[in-house]
């Protein structure tokens, strides 16, 4: 409960709580010009005390990072900015690990961006450092800290900006352009980007998918052949190499808009083809309004392979899935998104050894 009093210098807030040690304790700030800011500024100090965020010395960044964006942020955004949050607090956690709150300076913190911008283009260093300055700046409001180790860091970045056609989105970006796609697959362009989405093929590739190579009993795609919608070899043509002759599976939601797209969108055809109104120009213009962002059909093939290397799909079967020659190709054309995911394989390696250690011991 929090207590109210004029003094010299304005109105006074005093509220008592319980410390995550058990003691009791009292948390007060002075200089109000009103009574009703005062107010104001102890209802939003109760809501910190009772989520845990309190002036504990020994609280972690992500401990206090995780806490700060629940009540900051999470009631205040939508979901797929608060996705960001999140993905920053997987961050946190992967390279601080259990470093205290407290014990992080400019030359620590700087230490961890450069690595960061081993892996991460400058975008992502730089959404990372606004992130925790937001979270530090409420921490110095509360008294944890006293200077803001963010204030002098240099962003910068190793890893080259992506072309336009090496460009991917946001696993959450992603994720949400599918839900959308798949609200609008009346549409022919709309069904065949969520097609690709949701597949990976190349523009060729799912140009050429007609009614016979969608196998309802395997669940899979048989990619055999392309048709290539403008340029001097239009029409049908084979794949790009032999190892793009392949197999690739679709789920049971992406069937069921099959079979409400061949219901509401598919126009009859001699070849059978899904799509007889693909420009390339045109799905790449659908693609960028949508985004806002320079963006196209083969970067939204590249955002599919980013998803697999995040949900831990071995490279040999992306490799196949997307039609390379080898995994080799596929290393080395996602070697940035690889490199990152390395970190977390590294973390699970230590931790293992860890508690092997700890199990010889007992």
């Amino acid at each position: 409960m929090a207590y109210f009093r004029k003094r010299d210098n304005g109105w006074e807030y005093r509220i008592s709580y319980k410390a995550p040690d058990g003691s009791y304790k009292q948390k007060s700030k002075s200089g109000y010009r009103t009574k009703a800011e005062a107010v104001q500024a102890a209802s939003q100090a109760e809501i910190e005390l009772s989520s845990g965020i309190v002036e504990d010395k020994n609280i972690t960044l992500a401990e206090y990072f995780e806490k700060w964006m629940l009540v900051h942020k999470k009631p205040h955004v939508g979901p797929e900015t608060f996705g960001k949050y999140e993905y920053t607090l997987k961050l946190i956690t992967r390279y601080f690990h259990e470093t205290k709150l407290s014990k992080i300076n400019a030359t620590s913190y700087q230490n961890i961006i450069n690595e960061l911008a081993k892996c991460y283009v400058k975008d992502s260093v730089k959404r990372f450092n606004s992130h925790i300055r937001a979270a530090i700046k409420v921490a110095i409001h509360q008294g944890i800290l006293k200077k803001d180790f963010t204030e002098i860091v240099k962003i910068f970045s190793d890893v080259e900006s992506k072309k336009e056609e090496d460009k991917y989105l946001e696993l959450d970006e992603y994720e949400q352009l599918i839900t959308d796609y798949r609200k609008t697959i009346k549409y022919q362009s709309h069904f065949f980007l969520y097609t690709i989405g949701k597949t990976g093929l190349r523009f060729s590739e799912a140009a050429g998918i007609t009614e016979p190579i969608v196998d309802r009993e395997n669940m899979c795609l048989r990619i055999r052949r392309t048709y290539k919608v403008y340029g001097k070899k239009k029409g049908w043509g084979p794949t790009k190499n032999p190892q793009s002759e392949r197999d690739v599976p679709f789920d049971s939601e992406w069937l069921k808009a099959y079979d409400e797209y061949m219901k509401v969108g598919y126009i009859d055809n001699p070849d059978k083809r899904l799509f007889t109104k693909l420009t390339g120009t045109g799905e790449n213009k659908i693609l960028k309004k949508k985004t806002r962002q320079t963006f196209n059909v083969h970067g939204l093939r590249h955002t599919y392979v980013s998803w697999l290397i995040y949900h831990d799909v071995d490279v040999v079967t992306i490799a196949k899935l997307v039609g390379h020659k080898d995994a080799t190709e596929t290393l080395k054309t996602y070697s940035h998104l690889f490199k990152a995911k390395q970190e977390e394989s590294f973390d699970k390696v230590r931790n293992l050894m860890e508690k092997f250690g700890a199990d010889l011991g007992q």
